[in-house]
C-alpha cells in the first residue's frame, strides 16, 4: 500500500487562506460558485485546496458547466460523435477557464492551466511570491 505524502499544518492553513480569498476575489468578479448536486442543473467555479506535498498539491480552480450541458457532451462523446454540444461545452469551458485566469492574475495571483491530465480545465493559483 503507498500512502501519499501530505503538508504540515501551517502549509495546510496556508493553502486553506488562499482557497478562501480566491473563492472572495471570484465572487466579487460576479462569478457564481458550483451548487452541483445542490441546484440540478446550475454551473459555476468550484476551489478545492489539494493536500499532497508533491507537485499535484496546491490550490486549484475548475469551472463547470450546466449538468445538462455536460450530460450531452458526454453522451455525444462516447457515442463517437462531434456534436454542436460537445464542441459548446468545450469552448465554454476554456473561455471561462481564460476568463478566471485573467481575474485571479489581477487580483494578484499566479494563475495558469494547471497542465493536469484527468482535469485539463484546472487552475493552480498560487501566491506570487512562490
Amino acid at each position: 500500500m503507498c500512502s501519499e505524502k501530505t503538508v504540515g499544518e501551517a502549509e495546510l492553513a496556508e493553502r486553506e487562506k488562499l482557497a478562501e480569498q480566491v473563492t472572495q476575489k471570484l465572487l466579487l468578479a460576479g462569478f457564481t460558485p458550483s451548487r452541483r448536486g445542490a441546484f440540478p442543473g446550475s454551473g459555476g467555479f468550484q476551489v478545492n485546496v489539494d493536500f499532497a506535498a508533491d507537485a499535484h498539491g496546491g490550490v486549484f480552480v475548475t469551472w463547470h458547466t450546466s449538468e445538462s450541458l455536460r450530460d450531452e457532451a458526454i453522451a455525444s462523446k462516447l457515442s463517437g460523435e462531434e456534436s454542436p454540444s460537445l464542441e459548446y461545452f468545450r469552448s465554454l469551458t476554456k473561455i471561462m477557464q481564460s476568463a478566471m485566469i485573467e481575474v485571479l492574475s489581477a487580483a494578484g495571483w499566479h494563475a495558469c492551466d494547471a497542465a493536469n491530465d484527468m482535469n485539463p480545465y484546472a487552475i493552480r493559483v498560487e501566491d506570487r511570491e512562490k
